[in-house]
């Protein structure tokens, strides 16, 4: 039997539990179609079904729209346990809670569009605004423009967008969000990776799309987390919110030690060398306990970021610029932890690792695309928090 990779975990609350059991059941459904989904750079609509009817679209909605509501914490386990099954369905997943805990704090009359025929509502986002226009008119903004790399876009039913917005009195533009019904945008395909293909993250393509000032919202009201006591979730700021992106990253590392086991513990002989079997070599019991490791400590560290960013919105506290910090250099930590995790596995499997029909390899691409995302980046984290370390108050970055 292959032992238990799971680590410490702190307890779980009683939806996040039904919601784990809701994974561990369509995960047949997800290792199935994950196949193709990369072949088609998209999820297959089985797959996008599946996640739907469990209940993996409603994790950052609110309770009270009948969502889930789920805490930082208690999504990146979730999301963990669906990249066991498939990295690209975590990573969609995952996107969809982000996009949903920003547009949550857009008030009631956009809540009401979002959810007000239920709760099981796919959401993508792309904050970039490059090269996007608006014009005022009555009620609100015409946009048109494009934004590349917006992962699940084709089975979200809204978008959360960079839009410019026209400043007071001819004072020029700042930047804002927009949610947009899906229906109104462009799907242009342009999503072709070595990695997390079945993303789907294609770029949309707005054409004169009205936008209510309802759905409008400054991106510096955003970034300073302002939400209602009551809902705490909604008083994070997406700076801090990064941590919840590595739960799909997490799961691949955990996969990709499960599947390292399954193979050393298979029998499998140590080519080249007197060893029968893989699991008899010191070296490749110093690479799993090595590899193991890394992948608990990414864990540990993205737990408390993801625990002390919800303390801190729960009890209406500031967190320090050393404390925003922080949390950013978790998750780049995190990262680095989980590549270099895969690399000892990659080494113990050896040359067999590559085989494209086998699952480790997309594993390893998967990790390695995903990881690179700007949000990740663990040289610009150790920026951020090296500077607040020593009082540097400049800023490296709106997003901490």
């Amino acid at each position: 039997m292959t032992a238990s990779i799971s680590g410490e975990r702190a307890p779980l609350t009683e939806p996040t539990r039904r919601l784990m059991a809701a994974v561990q059941e369509i995960a047949p459904v997800l290792r199935r179609t994950a196949d193709a989904a990369e072949r088609d750079s998209r999820l297959t609509p089985e797959a996008e079904r599946a996640l739907r009817e469990a209940g993996l679209f409603r994790l950052g909605v609110p309770k009270r729209w009948g969502g889930a509501e789920l805490a930082p914490a208690d999504s990146m386990e979730v999301t963990a346990e669906v990249a066991l099954a498939c990295p690209s369905s975590a990573w969609v997943v995952m996107v969809s809670y982000v996009a949903q805990q920003i547009a949550a704090s857009f008030g009631e009359q956009g809540r009401q569009d979002l959810w007000g025929d239920g709760p099981d509502v796919p959401m993508c986002g792309v904050f970039g605004s490059t090269g996007v226009v608006s014009a005022p008119v009555e009620g609100g903004l015409l946009v048109s423009g494009s934004w590349a790399w917006a992962s699940g876009s084709h089975h979200a039913d809204w978008a959360l967008l960079g839009v410019p917005l026209p400043g007071e009195s001819g004072a020029g533009t700042e930047r804002g969000l927009a949610l947009v019904p899906a229906s109104a945008l462009a799907i242009e395909k342009t999503w072709d990776m070595a990695g997390m293909r079945g993303t789907g993250s294609d770029t949309l393509v707005a054409d004169e799309v009205f936008v209510p000032y309802h759905r409008l919202r400054r991106f510096s009201d955003v970034v300073q987390g302002r939400g209602l006591p009551e809902e705490p979730l909604y008083r994070i700021p997406p700076g801090s919110m990064t941590v919840v992106s590595m739960g799909p990253l997490l799961g691949i590392g955990r996969a990709a030690l499960q599947l390292t086991l399954e193979t050393v513990e298979g029998g499998k002989p140590m080519a080249m060398s007197l060893h029968a079997r893989l699991a008899d070599s010191p070296s490749v019991q110093a690479a799993l306990a090595e590899a193991a490791t890394l992948i608990d400590s990414a864990h540990l560290h993205l737990r408390r970021s993801a625990e002390f960013i919800a303390a801190a919105a729960a009890s209406g506290s500031t967190p320090t610029l050393v404390e925003r910090a922080r949390v950013r250099m978790d998750a780049g930590h995190a990262s680095t932890c989980l590549r270099q995790a895969m690399q000892a596995l990659l080494t113990v499997s050896g040359a067999g690792s590559f085989s494209l029909t086998g699952t480790l390899q997309r594993h390893w691409r998967d990790l390695e695309t995903a990881s690179r995302h700007p949000t990740l980046n663990p040289g610009l984290a150790k920026e951020m928090y090296g500077r607040a370390l020593v009082g540097d108050g400049r800023p490296v970055s709106p997003m901490v």
